[in-house]
């Protein structure tokens, strides 16, 4: 019995061996671009069938089933996108560029009021200490209703990428140029009350 094992055995080291090296043959060959010419079937979503040869599926790897290379595609698809976005873009930079006026002008006019009445209190000879605070709430109130409006812009932009299947969130970038006209809008709100106290 005890032979049968170990011929048993043998007989499994030898057919297991042999198979390992066939099979890392066949690997080495496919991988060095090997001329194999087996033909491989595959289904369209229609159902269809499509033999493609697997040498040419090696060479170029890429290419839909018309033959052009996907990567050109996903290209022709990327600069269609951008191309959207643009036009979006354009589309809302007159809204864009209004909101961003008026809190230009409120913020002068803003500004010139505290300047105007700082002067007035100088002249009588009265407290301007709250003057600073009193415009800085009345300027805060004026970005609150800024950002409300921003706001509105840039979900009534980013519904329209959704609707036209764009895979882009521009309302971060949006997000970001209104944070960064604020910041500069607050420091010359601070700036200029800064001197009237």
């Amino acid at each position: 019995m005890k032979k049968y094992w170990i011929l048993t055995a043998g007989v499994v080291v030898v057919v297991g061996t042999t198979l390992l090296l066939v099979m890392n043959k066949d690997k080495k060959e496919t991988a060095s671009g090997g001329q194999k010419t087996e033909e491989t079937v595959q289904r369209t979503s229609s159902g269809g069938k499509i033999v493609a040869d697997q040498a040419a599926n090696t060479a170029n790897p890429k290419v839909d089933i018309e033959g052009t290379p996907l990567n050109q595609k996903a290209s022709a698809v990327v600069e269609k996108q951008e191309e959207m976005i643009e036009d979006i873009k354009k589309m809302y930079k007159p809204e864009w560029d209004k909101v961003n006026q008026i809190a230009e002008k409120r913020l002068t006019e803003l500004i010139a009021q505290a300047q105007k009445e700082y002067k007035a209190k100088k002249e009588r000879n009265q407290d301007v200490s709250r003057l600073e605070g009193k415009y800085l709430t009345i300027y805060n109130d004026y970005e609150e209703s800024t950002k409300t409006q921003v706001d509105g812009i840039i979900s009534t932009m980013q519904k329209e990428i959704i609707e036209k299947e764009i895979h882009n969130n521009i309302g971060d970038e949006y997000f970001e140029i209104y944070r960064f006209q604020k910041e500069k809008r607050i420091a010359k709100v601070v700036s200029e009350l800064k001197k009237l106290s």
